[in-house]
């Protein structure tokens, strides 16, 4: 079988990326053919590097151009152009896509007869949203994922940023699919918390497969006792107001056990303000706080297992891998009371705790670093939940999947 796996932006090394670059593992591992479709060139070895994945005998398809900065949220929009490229010469059976960015192919989807197979992080459509066509529930939810959401809302209402928006919705529209569910063979999703909001939208139930985790990775330190760790808290994940590493820094000033800060993650450019807004708020606060940016996957296995507790304050969050992660290493977790990480990940309590307020975090931070017997049950429960989350889990339900579409 011959199989295409298109994702738009492999560089950023994030969850995402890891998704695309396991299927395209999986799928030469049961002996299929496939070809990488990608909006840009992008560094093969750095993959290989990031998630121990092998994909440098791999064609790659993509654009052979770049647009000025000022254009890059057009450019998102020619993804289309690579995927057709590559579906016309490759002449694929089926294809793995990512994004809602497809509405081009799917006249060839027809001459070309493959199955087409959506796997959706999180359901977003401009239009829709734009248009304020989506139930409240799901727009309280976005708003509660990305704070930032309402400044980008300005900005383009603005001046030139206004045409420049309007055009691009409209250029928009002609590029997205509309319902997945009248597009895709198969409609697949990262969380049963993220499957709810994609049926708000477009009515269909999507198939609930959990993204890859690489638990094993933590095998030599997971169950390193209370004692063996540090009285710290860690965070993994990229350094970017969505993750509200700022509620932590507040909840661990709020505490009486006072543990430091570990923030484990990637730094683009363009953040660098949010760490000095971080460091500076845990300077008032009396905080001590770490930054480990761009560590080597090993360091950052050992980081989260010398620590005493996760936590992911993240709200909303679609699923959640660095959850899982710092479950494998043994960590106790707290995360925020809405999202895949609560209900999916600690199944809403039953391994790990949760909060709703600052002082719910607190309390609980507490509660795991001066109780050794609570910390310890934690930790167990942490240990057991990963395995349910491992790489080979993945392996078998995609597996599975493409056997049901033949």
């Amino acid at each position: 079988m011959k199989a295409i796996v298109a994702h738009d932006n492999w560089a950023r090394g994030g969850g995402g990326e890891f998704v695309s670059a396991y299927v395209v593992k999986t799928l030469l591992q049961a002996g299929h053919t496939v070809a990488i479709v990608a909006l840009h060139k992008f560094d093969v070895e750095k993959i290989g590097q990031l998630f121990g994945i092998d994909i440098s005998s791999v064609k790659v398809y993509s654009l052979s151009y770049r647009l000025l900065p000022l254009f890059g949220l057009y450019q998102k929009l020619l993804f289309f152009i690579p995927l057709q490229k590559a579906i016309k010469q490759f002449k694929p059976d089926i294809v793995f896509i990512d994004c809602e960015r497809y509405k081009q192919i799917l006249k060839l989807k027809k001459k070309f007869r493959f199955k087409l197979l959506e796997y959706i992080h999180f359901p977003f459509h401009a239009s829709m949203i734009e248009r304020g066509i989506v139930p409240k529930e799901y727009r309280d939810v976005l708003e509660n994922y990305s704070p930032a959401i309402d400044i980008e809302k300005n900005k383009y209402r603005k001046g030139f940023w206004r045409y420049y928006y309007r055009l691009w919705l409209r250029l928009y529209d002609a590029v997205a699919r509309g319902n997945p569910f009248d597009s895709a063979d198969i409609v697949m999703t990262n969380s049963c918390f993220t499957a709810k909001l994609i049926k708000l939208l477009w009515g269909g139930e999507p198939v609930v497969l959990y993204p890859p985790v690489r638990v094993r990775d933590f095998d030599s330190y997971g169950l390193k006792s209370f004692e063996d760790r540090d009285n710290s808290v860690v965070m993994v994940g990229r350094i970017s107001p969505e993750k509200r590493i700022e509620d932590v820094i507040d909840a661990i000033a709020l505490s009486s056990t006072k543990p430091m800060l570990r923030i484990v993650g990637t730094l683009i450019p363009r953040l660098r303000w949010y760490k000095e807004f971080l460091e500076d708020r845990a300077r008032k606060r009396g905080i001590n706080i770490e930054f480990y940016i761009n560590v080597p996957r090993e360091y950052m296995v050992k980081i989260i297992s010398s620590s005493r507790v996760f936590v992911h304050a993240t709200r909303c969050e679609h699923f959640g891998i660095a959850v899982v992660e710092a479950m494998a290493g043994g960590c106790p977790v707290i995360v925020h009371k809405c999202g895949g990480s609560y209900e999916d990940i600690i199944n809403r309590g039953e391994y790990g705790l949760y909060y709703e307020s600052i002082e719910d975090l607190a309390e609980n931070i507490d509660r795991l670093l001066s109780s050794r017997s609570i910390w310890e049950y934690y930790h167990r429960k942490s240990l057991t939940r990963a395995q349910q989350f491992d790489e080979k889990v993945f392996t078998q339900k995609f597996l599975e999947i493409l056997k049901k579409i033949g």
